[in-house]
């Protein structure tokens, strides 16, 4: 289970070090690719991924709206292994997509992580949780 907030820093190769409680979670590997939704990454243990790829790929072809999530899922995707250290790579274009540069928000999502720019974070995720309407039809589908 992925929880919590965590700052951490991309070294100068682009390596983003793995919060420690996380790492034996991504010991299989992992994937990380763009959250075609927002201007964030999505990190997956291996597993995890394997099971929502397959859920993707079952999709129908013919939509539009499915092809076209398809491509951006799975075009960005980069099938990744921790190095002794728990330090991963970051593409290029993965950078580009989520406006990371030096800072990183890991968020804890419990199937997955989040990796956000710090400013984005604050705008489209601290910012609309203050102004967010979760009215008690959105918690009643949670039985709360």
């Amino acid at each position: 289970m992925f929880l919590g907030e965590y700052t951490h820093n991309l070294d100068s190769k682009g390596r983003l070090t793995i919060p420690a409680k996380f790492r034996a979670s991504f010991a299989q590997g992992l994937v990380v690719t763009r959250n075609p939704a927002d201007q964030c990454l999505l990190v997956f243990p291996r597993d995890e991924w394997d099971k929502l790829a397959e859920k993707v790929s079952a999709l129908p072809l013919t939509d539009p709206r499915s092809a076209q999530f398809r491509r951006a899922f799975f075009s960005a995707a980069e099938d990744l292994e921790p190095d002794g250290q728990g330090r991963i790579l970051l593409g290029q274009r993965l950078r580009e997509h989520a406006k990371i540069e030096t800072d990183v928000i890991i968020a804890g999502q419990n199937k997955f992580l989040e990796l956000w720019t710090p400013t984005l974070w604050d705008e489209k995720v601290l910012k609309e949780i203050n102004s967010a309407d979760f009215s008690s039809d959105f918690y009643s589908a949670l039985s709360l």
